[in-house]
């Protein structure tokens, strides 16, 4: 299951969250204290920042050492028709127990699955891979990224075709047609 999808930037200097939808909400604390609400939302809230400037970490480092530059992967997203290359990765996440990472991003803007270290991570990169070609087909995810803060509930809907509630769904190329079909008709409402 997944506990968390991202949407970040890569780009220098501090990492920016523009998306975020946690599905494995922390149970409320059974030993008396009372946490409120908004107590609990910041500190996912900082989790999310957190899990965020890892991954802008480990893409950071690994630009400097291929010696690319912020302008060579903007040129990686000049054809606007076809997804780029994408640079992509596993992390584990030690503040968060038995927690990894599965990224992928390019030029400005990533996305982050956060599953558990026993999920399957090939099925949890081939569902990031679908859920970026859909975002970008229909945010343009990759070459304007501030779209997905303007328009989270499209951002919702193909979140909720392709990974509802968290799950990992394992899908052929028919059951993908079919809920594209399905949400193309709710993106049109």
């Amino acid at each position: 299951m997944v506990n968390a999808f991202i949407i970040h930037t890569l780009l220098p200097g501090p990492c920016r969250v523009l998306y975020q939808q946690v599905y494995d909400v922390e149970q409320r604390d059974t030993t008396g204290t009372k946490s409120s609400d908004s107590d609990l939302r910041f500190l996912r809230k900082q989790k999310v920042q957190e899990v965020a400037s890892e991954v802008h970490s480990e893409y950071q480092f690994r630009r400097a050492v291929s010696s690319r530059t912020v302008e060579q992967d903007m040129q990686r997203l000049s054809n606007e028709d076809t997804l780029p290359e994408m640079e992509q990765g596993f992390l584990r996440l030690p503040e968060m127990d038995n927690m990894i990472a599965v990224w992928q991003g390019t030029g400005n803007t990533c996305c982050t699955l956060v599953c558990y270290e026993t999920e399957n991570r090939m099925l949890a990169e081939n569902a990031l891979k679908i859920l970026l070609r859909f975002l970008q087909e229909h945010l343009r995810l990759l070459h304007q990224p501030i779209e997905v803060a303007n328009k989270p509930d499209k951002v919702a809907i193909v979140l909720n075709r392709f990974l509802p509630g968290g799950q990992l769904l394992f899908m052929n190329h028919r059951m993908v047609r079919q809920l594209e079909k399905e949400m193309d008709t709710l993106m049109k409402l």
